[in-house]
């Protein structure tokens, strides 16, 4: 069921994305570790009070608080999802839709081998995507502001959010692997990650939609909890259900679809 011609096909093909994307998270978690201040906490938190602002990027006064509510709140959720948007597409529907996947039918390659391969590589990549973004955050934060990083608090934060963009990215390729072509797979593969990144930011702005918590993916992954030190797990845990639940159909709905070749 795994290809390696194949796995290495692809991730020669999509280098560049990981690259860029992995980069971008890079120099954010550099550039806040050596912001970082209780002085710029401070000055933050008088700019925006009183405005929308206030309940986004402010933070409890430490390092990994200040990166709660704001890195682990824009940057981690919205750079990473337009990744596995992208990545997910071009992985199964793009290539129908181009017309390409027939030639890699056309070989000894069975679909099996192209879903289980494509969903193993969009996984792969995003572990590497955050275990480099982890090292370089711990080594930037060791550097910029020597004990001012709680590791632990820290490590788990990104657990966590690996964890939310695993589950974005297996709605991203169920969504691929259920359609044909790129405009229907992007409609919902993109559509609903994006929704629930909205939903998340309009209950940030007014507790009379908090109601609204129950529609999102995005509340799994609540910082709160992580830097509180409890009560995510079973958060973890579900999103690792509808992780695999949602890669699993994208295979088993391939391998038996009608294809346009």
């Amino acid at each position: 069921m795994f290809s390696f011609p194949y796995f290495k096909q692809i991730a020669i093909s999509n280098a560049k994305f990981l690259i860029a994307f992995t980069l971008v998270l890079c120099i954010f978690l550099v550039i806040m570790t050596n912001v970082f201040t209780p002085a710029t906490v401070d000055q933050l938190q008088s700019a925006t009070e009183g405005t929308i602002a206030a309940n986004i990027l402010t933070g409890n006064g430490t390092l990994i608080g200040f990166m709660a509510n704001s890195f682990y709140a824009l940057m981690a959720i919205i750079f990473p999802m337009a990744y596995s948007i992208m990545l997910g597409n071009r992985l199964i529907a793009e290539r129908v839709d181009k017309g390409s996947m027939a030639g890699f039918l056309s070989t000894p390659t069975t679909r099996s081998q192209i879903t289980v391969t494509s969903a193993l590589y969009l996984v792969l990549s995003l572990i590497v995507m955050w275990g480099l973004a982890t090292a370089v955050g711990i080594l930037s934060a060791n550097h910029f502001q020597p004990e001012a990083l709680d590791i632990n608090t820290f490590l788990m934060m990104n657990l966590g959010v690996f964890l939310y963009h695993w589950a974005i990215s297996s709605i991203c390729f169920c969504s691929s692997c259920i359609f044909n072509t790129s405009k229907n797979s992007l409609t919902f593969g993109a559509g609903i990650p994006l929704l629930f990144f909205v939903i998340s930011l309009l209950i940030k702005i007014s507790e009379d939609l908090e109601f609204l918590k129950y529609f999102t993916l995005n509340t799994l992954f609540d910082t709160e909890k992580i830097l509180e030190g409890s009560g995510y797990l079973q958060d973890f845990v579900s999103m690792i259900i509808i992780s695999i639940a949602l890669y699993l159909m994208g295979i088993l709905w391939f391998q038996r679809k009608d294809l346009p070749l």
